[in-house]
Order: structure tokens, then sequence, then C-alpha cells
């Protein structure tokens, strides 16, 4: 048994992204016993007004100012609300996750108690905060002490850990999927109906992409690409009549999304390919990727090559990658792809295999426990 202090701006929760996550590996876990402290003001005073006024302020136009703040802040207020004593009976931990502001409490925290930090390096923090320009080199310099202090920082990809740099007792951890495969069987594409790819997921980071593929694909007679997500921030003109031929889908509950994505002959996974995002596409990696693998259908990745989907894709040939931005070569690989029932059935052999190897739940809890267990104190 081992003791997790989680002080963290992000819950375990099953819910999505990293909740989801630290849910999958904490929550009901007979290996640990976890202590969630929280990291909200619980006495009415100076901290918990401030706190509160805060909150206020970033639902309004002003909000990336208050984001400036919490970078200088970097969690203070957070301390006076850890005063909790620690058991040095039982092998104990903190940990957090490297996104928001109360990783650095975490870490103040780890070392007043002469205990150990795990961290989770999931995103970038840095490039998605909401601050202005001169707060950014901030949160850079923060993030990177963050990852310095960490006696365990868990990288959710190589391109994070290259990114980060060295560190003696750096790991990479995969995203945890919610099940093993449990396929006996790999089916191949009827000929005689267009070969369906399906995408669930964010539909406004890649929306642009995911709307031109749409209207790329709205028109091929061997190819239907269907999209579910929450589209309200799509034109109009594009979502009416993409949901009136039910191209494009609403979010329904897990059990009707099981069963859409159990019908599919295979998967569209996305990367953006805005030189912006590169720091970010070198560094995450898709948690959706793992899951659809579970599935035992090919895997397709859209994105620059760069990205670390498509630079695992390429590594272990486990998975058909279109680097190029257009939509039409998207196209022509798909269509390419709907006629070759072989290679059909060797990505989707891909797939189970990634899927019984680096994906496996097991596996990746396995390693995540042993880790722990190597560090606690």
């Amino acid at each position: 048994m081992i003791k997790v202090i989680l002080i963290s701006s992000v819950k375990p929760n099953a819910s999505s992204a990293g909740e989801m996550l630290l849910y999958r590996h904490l929550v009901n876990a007979p290996d640990i016993d976890l202590l969630l402290l929280e990291c909200e003001p619980r006495k009415s005073g100076v901290r918990q007004f401030l706190r509160k006024s805060l909150a206020r302020v970033s639902r309004t136009i002003f909000r990336r100012y208050v984001a400036d703040v919490m970078a200088l802040w970097q969690g203070r207020w957070i301390d006076a609300e850890l005063a909790v004593p620690v058991d040095t009976q039982v092998p104990t931990v903190v940990m957090t996750t490297a996104h928001g502001d109360a990783c650095y409490a975490a870490m103040r925290y780890a070392k007043r108690h002469n205990l150990p930090l795990v961290s989770f390096f999931h995103d970038w923090w840095p490039s998605i905060s909401r601050v202005h320009s001169p707060f950014r080199s901030l949160l850079e310099r923060s993030f990177r002490e963050l990852y310095r202090q960490t006696a365990l920082p868990l990288c959710v990809s190589h391109g994070m850990r290259q990114s980060l740099g060295a560190h003696p007792n750096s790991k990479v951890l995969l995203p945890i999927p919610a099940m093993a495969n449990q396929l006996e069987k790999i089916h191949a594409h009827q000929a005689d109906v267009p070969y369906r790819v399906l995408y669930a997921g964010n539909l406004t980071e890649y929306g642009p992409m995911l709307m031109s593929a749409l209207e790329d694909l709205s028109d091929s007679s061997e190819i239907r690409l269907e999209i579910r997500g929450n589209s309200s921030s799509w034109p109009e003109m594009i979502r009416t009549p993409m949901f009136d031929r039910g191209l494009l889908l609403p979010f329904v509950r897990r059990d009707e999304l099981n069963d859409w994505l159990d019908s599919a002959d295979a998967f569209l996974i996305t990367q953006s390919f805005n030189v912006k995002d590169e720091l970010l596409m070198k560094t995450n990696f898709p948690s959706k990727l793992v899951e659809f693998a579970q599935m035992g259908k090919p895997l397709i990745i859209w994105g620059p090559s760069y990205a670390s989907a498509s630079v695992w894709a390429k590594e272990s040939g486990q998975a058909l990658v279109i680097n190029q931005e257009n939509p039409e070569c998207l196209r022509v690989a798909l269509e390419e792809l709907s006629k070759n029932k072989a290679e059909q059935m060797r990505l989707a052999a891909g797939a189970v295999d990634a899927a019984s190897g680096p994906f496996n739940p097991e596996r990746i809890q396995s390693d995540f426990l042993r880790w722990l267990h190597e560090v606690a104190v």
C-alpha cells in the first residue's frame, strides 16, 4: 500500500481528458490510499474573498488579467489550506498535475514535508494558459522548475520528455485507456457499402480541419466520414446540412457512443497543422488514440510529421499516417484504403498489437505503480 497526497488543479473524475486519466490511475486502485487535499479556501476571510473575486472577474473580458495574477501568485494562496499532518508510517508521495497553479503549491508542500513529488506532464501548460505574453515566459520557467524539482516526472510522450530536457528519473507514461482489447477476431470491411471512418472528440481546436474533411468527402461514394462532438461553434451553413445527412452528430451517453464506435470501419485521429501549436503537438499524446486501438480497427492519423501520434505511427507501422494538411490528400488515402482489404487487415492487426502492447491498460498501470513504489518514502 502507498499513500498518495494529491494536490492538483486537475481532480480525478470519470469525465474527460486529464481528470479521467487521474481517475483511472488512482480511484479504486487497491494499492493506493488516496488523500485529496482541497485547494480552495475553506474559511471566510481575505483569501476566500480574493479567490471568489478573481473567479468572477475570470468570467469577464478581463479574464486574461486574472490568469496573469495567478501566474504571479503560483498557488501561494493555497499553502495555508494545506496544513495537514503527514503520517510517515506508510510509504507516501505527493502527487500533482502540471496544469494550473496548484502544482506549485504541491511542490512547496512536498519540500516542507521532505516527501517525493510525482508530477504528471500531460500538456505543455505555458502554451495553453491564457496569460499575456510577458507572463508566458514566467510560466515557462516555473513549468521547467517543477520538472526539475519532481522526483518522478511522468511524461505523456517521448516528445514531452525530450522537450523538458534531461532528468535522472523521468518516465514516459502513455494515457491509460478504460479497458483492454477483448476482440476475438478481426473483421474486414464489407465492400458493397461505403467505408465508415469515425471521429469523436474536440470540434473546436480541430474544427477547421474536420470541416474541410467533411466538405471534401461529402460527395464520396466510397468513404463516409462521421464526426461526433459539440459543433456549436461551427457555421450554421455547414452544421445543418451535415446534421441532416447524419455526418455530424451530437454527444450521446457512453453506452450509445460505444455502440457507434463499435460500428466503425476505421478511426480518425487529428493533430493540428497550425505552426503556433507545434510544441503542443510534439509534446501531447492523443488519449483517443489509445482508446480507439482497443477496438481493433484501422487507426488513421492526420497531422504533421512532428506530432507525437505521427512519430509513434511511423516508428511502429501500426497506423496509417497522412502528413499533408490538404483534405484532398486525406480523401485519396482513405479511398485507397477502402479498396485494399489486405491493408485494412494489416492496420487492424496493428491496432490489436498496440492495444496488447504499449497501449495495454494493465501494463501502463503496472509501470505506474512500480515507479511510485520506487520513489515513495
